[in-house]
């Protein structure tokens, strides 16, 4: 997918996201209004709001053909009130900053005073009641609300999503020696279940252990409608929006150094470091990473979710599997769902270079900007090349020995 038109389905899906989860409490139509209701940083830059029939028309464009029927061409005037023109504007925006107490209507009619709305191409009155409201709001400030406590409608509505620092443990280093490095417990909760959809400890907290853990969750318990993770690089990344957007889910997030507003897995980690890690470190130590997830994994499974809730007083599965039916499943050939992508140029040579190593691809490529598409967790594994939506195959690594024995004329 080019790129322009990757940001532009990328920003489409960001708008609809909170529509793609069934809410019992609201009609779709007062769910759309209030999305419609929201200024939006355009990907030009532009902050407007999208209005409702917009919305409504990305809406089932998605659920119709996924993300690809987001793709479009932008319009080059989205964000911006077309019929309001550039001298026009400057004016309706300095008489609003001047009169900042002026009510809309007492501003239309000054303008009309001033002759500014005569001419044959004047706008309609709610076009300029539109134009004068967007210029009067401003990006939405983040009071410090008190906290209530909640609970989502039924099982994979939503996950919290956070990483816990662990043991150290032995790590064997490229020379073959081991030495003593930080692990971290990457964890998944849902949000109305408590169910630990997945958990397993790395020893890095890098985007590939992050994304590897989420697909084994949605592989184990189904693809969730909505994500809540904080402000971390791996959970702002731009390979995980995107794999969400072909999975029709949104992520969310906390404000800024906000823990509290992720209480459920916060207090799930507490439950682990003095349930399983404090008891096992004191006890039975494991001697290596791999010891560790197996007792942490049989620890989650039968300790943790088929154990009574102290707020629940039933199993968080036992919870889960009430309202089971909720639970979106993946599509058999799911694999490529989460492979990542990024963007190359391909050389006059048919040649590209990639995570430190040099690839060859279809000749009619040269010059071309491409995306190339890969499985994270395998970084030694199939490499495929897209353009301009048509896949080119798997590239293959270049091997200037066998190009020496073919026929270059």
């Amino acid at each position: 997918m080019p790129q322009l038109t990757h940001d532009t389905a990328m920003f489409r899906f960001s708008v609809i996201a909170p529509l793609l989860a069934p809410d019992p409490q609201r009609t779709l139509k007062s769910r759309i209004k209030a999305e419609a209701e929201k200024l939006r940083q355009f990907p030009s830059g532009k902050v407007d709001i999208v209005g409702y029939g917009t919305i409504e028309k990305w809406l089932y464009a998605y659920r119709h053909g996924g993300l690809e029927e987001l793709a479009t061409a932008p319009r080059k005037d989205a964000g911006s009130h077309r019929v309001v023109g550039d001298e026009l504007a400057l004016t309706i925006e300095a008489l609003v900053g001047s009169h900042p107490a002026l009510k809309s209507a007492a501003l239309i009619r000054q303008l009309r005073k001033d002759g500014h709305l005569d001419g044959p191409n004047v706008p309609s009155t709610s076009t300029l009641y539109r134009f004068i409201k967007s210029l009067r709001r401003g990006p939405p400030d983040a009071p410090n609300r008190p906290r209530a406590a909640f609970e989502t409608p039924y099982a994979g509505y939503l996950w919290q999503a956070d990483i816990m620092y662990g043991p150290h443990l032995p790590q064997r280093q490229s020379n073959g020696r081991s030495r003593r490095s930080q692990t971290y417990l990457i964890g998944i909760v849902d949000d109305h279940s408590r169910l630990f959809c997945h958990g397993e400890f790395r020893f890095k907290q890098d985007l590939g252990a992050w994304l590897s853990v989420l697909q084994t969750a949605i592989e184990k318990r189904g693809i969730p409608f909505r994500l809540y993770c904080d402000n971390g690089k791996v959970f702002r990344s731009e390979q995980l929006r995107t794999i969400a957007a072909r999975l029709g889910m949104n992520v969310s997030y906390t404000r800024v150094r906000d823990a509290a507003a992720k209480g459920k897995i916060e207090r799930l980690f507490g439950t682990v470091r003095t349930a399983f890690l404090e008891p096992l470190m004191l006890l039975e130590p494991p001697g290596c990473i791999h010891t560790l997830n197996q007792r942490f994994l049989a620890w989650m499974e039968t300790d943790y979710n088929q154990a009574p809730h102290s707020v629940l007083e039933v199993s968080p599965l036992h919870r889960w599997m009430e309202s089971s039916q909720h639970v979106r499943s993946l599509p058999g050939d799911h694999d490529r769902l989460f492979w990542c992508e990024v963007t190359r140029t391909v050389r006059k040579d048919a040649t590209f270079s990639f995570q430190s190593r040099t690839y060859e691809t279809d000749p009619a490529l040269a010059g071309r900007k491409v995306t190339v598409c890969y499985d994270l967790n395998d970084p030694i594994g199939d490499v495929f090349v897209v353009w301009d939506d048509r896949c080119f195959g798997r590239a293959n690594l270049l091997n200037r020995s066998d190009n020496h024995n073919k026929p270059r004329f």
